[in-house]
């Protein structure tokens, strides 16, 4: 998920304290291989301590070794069996690698030991949603929410991450409240001062800063839109963290920035006055509340416009992050209410989405991922704990009405297409019609697949296809999606009807369901479909990489301009 998973042991014994609450403060500050050397010295000296071992292990997890830290989580759980900090990160490591049952056993020991973890709860009902276990996810919820109207928000808060205070339906003003507790605090001391009316540089310096510029969702869209900046009005340079993977995706992000400054071996502090040491003008936090994200180097302002964009499905809720990129679809005005920065909203569509993969996808064919050639296939390629109750009812449904149609799910975990194919069979419905595609090698393969569905159903509620959705767009592949009241579930819509699928956006469940239903009867139209998104390649907006990034630099140039009269002011 989104939230941040990784959580520290705060209870060493006396002995191992001092080592172990150092390594905490280096972590924080991003120096994990320092913490490491660190805590490696405390389990030496401590062998019996149960904390100093699970907090190596986290160590390693943040370096992205995680073969290494299962050895010390194992070793905390022999010292202290009921020991709820080596229990939730095990279970972390054990849900990553596809184990979720076993998982869920882990985040349930970290919810109920003596020494329970807060976020444990939460965890669990990610597992849970995983899973595709409503029953089990909304026990937890319903806990969760009970929790946020009787305690103290101090207590509730620790228990909720930001994508969580969304998911349980949570108000704006308790959103935005749970953000901010869970942003760093804005630094004492900013780095940047203000600036005098002479300031403003003939070109904007503008730093783009992730983990993930690598083989992964955000590295994927990236991969050739920052080269589309133009160069005479802007200076662009990427920075960092996390280790590179020596992907393509790495590769081509690193060669098409005028600066790539890798800051994984840096504090905040640190990276922070490098990027206010390079006269960076506007700052752009890609990662919000995400895994690994580095909020800590915005908090202390190393430059004068920051901004967050195409990361986080919401607001930071930091005091330090000014504007958030949206669009009139993803992000209409009556929804300004739920964000603590100001909206930015881009003419077209916020995503930029790279479509090189899709258009050197290889020729297949559906007899080579066990698809009928005769059958209507609907799918859907999202992570199934965006998969609520009620839009597998509408999907079963479809299945139940259209005799032809089959659904065609991303197979993440055993589990989930366990629960999921034995409700469609106490529905009636054969299990055999959801298939579960496996992993493929490289993205161009699975644009290529996607190519063999007839029609994408997006999910509904709490969070829709995102980066997903943007997939199934350059592949071709028409899809079918109802907007939310939240940026989360609105993502898509934007998505589609940039693409020139307006028609495919439609108003709640029940329109949703009989577009479904009227498409999955008429097959000559959804060919035709199909065709026009291909067609659409060359001609909408959403396809048009280099427009999509001149409308980012229209709204850096707007906040850079506004920002600029207020530091002055």
């Amino acid at each position: 998920m989104l939230w941040r998973a990784l959580r520290s042991a705060f209870k060493p014994r006396a002995s191992a304290e001092p080592r172990v609450r150092r390594a905490l403060d280096l972590s924080r500050a991003g120096l994990h291989a320092e913490a490491e050397a660190l805590l490696r010295r405390a389990v030496a000296e401590h062998p019996r301590d149960a904390a100093a071992a699970t907090n190596l292990a986290v160590a390693l997890l943040e370096q992205d070794r995680a073969a290494h830290a299962v050895t010390w989580l194992t070793r905390a759980l022999e010292i202290d069996a009921g020991f709820a900090p080596a229990h939730f990160n095990y279970a972390h490591v054990l849900k990553i690698n596809g184990r979720l049952a076993d998982a869920l056993s882990h985040y349930r020991a970290a919810a109920h030991a003596r020494n329970a973890m807060p976020e444990a709860h939460e965890a669990l009902m990610y597992a849970a949603l995983e899973a595709c276990d409503w029953d089990a996810a909304e026990a937890v919820a319903a806990e969760l929410r009970e929790r946020a109207a009787r305690e103290p928000a101090e207590l509730w808060m620790k228990r909720v991450s930001p994508l969580t205070a969304a998911y349980l339906g949570l108000d704006a003003g308790q959103c935005k409240a749970v953000a901010a507790f869970h942003a760093p605090p804005p630094a004492r001391e900013a780095l940047v001062r203000r600036r005098d009316r002479s300031a403003r540089p003939g070109r904007l310096r503008i730093a783009y800063l992730s983990r993930d510029f690598r083989d992964h969702p955000v590295g994927h869209v990236l991969k050739s839109a920052l080269a589309h900046h133009d160069r005479s009005r802007f200076e662009v340079h990427a920075y960092s963290w996390g280790g590179g993977d020596d992907s393509v995706y790495r590769r081509a992000i690193a060669d098409s920035v005028d600066r790539f400054v890798d800051i994984s071996r840096m504090g905040d502090d640190e990276a922070a006055r490098s990027i206010a040491g390079a006269g960076v003008d506007l700052a752009i936090d890609l990662m919000g509340h995400t895994t690994g994200n580095r909020l800590g180097i915005l908090a202390k302002r190393p430059a004068p416009v920051q901004a967050h964009y195409l990361g986080y499905p919401g607001t930071t809720g930091a005091a330090y992050v000014d504007c958030f990129v949206g669009d009139a679809i993803a992000t209409p005005a009556h929804l300004d209410a739920q964000f603590s920065e100001r909206i930015v909203r881009v003419e077209q569509c916020f995503m930029v989405a790279d479509g090189g993969d899709a258009l050197a996808a290889p020729a297949t064919s559906r007899a080579a991922h066990g698809l009928p050639g005769d059958a209507l296939v609907c799918c859907n390629f999202g992570d199934p704990s965006r998969i609520t109750r009620r839009t597998f009812e509408l999907w079963l449904t479809i299945l139940a009405r259209e005799p032809r149609a089959l659904l065609w799910l991303r197979k993440t975990n055993p589990l989930a297409a366990e629960n999921l194919r034995a409700r469609a069979s106490a529905c009636g419905l054969d299990p055999a019609r959801i298939v579960f595609a496996e992993r493929v090698a490289g993205k161009p393969a699975h644009l290529a697949r996607l190519g063999c569905a007839d029609l994408a159903l997006d999910t509904l509620g709490w969070y829709n296809g995102h980066s997903t959705t943007a997939d199934l767009l350059w592949a071709g592949v028409p899809v079918l999606t109802a907007p939310g009241e939240t940026f989360a579930s609105r993502v898509a819509a934007s998505l589609v009807s940039a693409a020139g699928g307006g028609e495919l956006v439609v108003d709640g469940d029940d329109a949703y369901a009989d577009a479904a239903l009227s498409l999955a009867r008429d097959p000559a139209r959804t060919r035709a479909l199909h065709r026009q998104m291909l067609e659409a390649r060359t001609s909408a907006p959403f396809f048009d990489t280099p427009a999509l990034v001149r409308g980012l630099e229209d709204a850096f140039e707007r906040m850079y301009a506004e920002r600029l009269g207020e530091l002055i002011a």
